[in-house]
């Protein structure tokens, strides 16, 4: 998952302080994606989502769980039907579809 800062004024001459505009990445190790996971089921659950959005959020929490536990690669398939089915339930600005789009990065989608 991907935050971009910009501090100060934004306009098309200059984007920041002094033009400087700072990209973090997140997620790019195992434990990241386990967290964005159990972000992603607490904000289905707090968002009253259905119960099938939360339920395939838990399955993606629990597989990367278990991958890290077992030390071997998240099933990537699972992982993927299951953010598909997520989709549809998460709002633009909401913060679910970065959690969504970021645990697909980890997985490499």
């Amino acid at each position: 998952m991907n935050t971009y800062n910009f501090h100060g004024q934004v306009s098309g001459s200059n984007i920041g302080d002094n033009g400087r505009v700072e990209i973090h990445h997140h997620g790019t190790d195992p434990q990241s994606a386990v967290e964005m996971a159990a972000r992603l089921v607490q904000l289905l659950r707090e968002g009253e989502a259905a119960r099938t959005a939360v339920e395939q959020a838990e399955v993606v929490h629990g597989e990367l769980v278990s991958a890290e536990r077992e030390r071997r690669p998240a099933d990537q398939g699972r992982i993927r039907s299951a953010l598909h089915a997520i989709e549809p339930y998460v709002a633009v600005g909401s913060g679910g579809l970065a959690l969504v789009q970021g645990i697909a990065g980890f997985v490499g989608m």
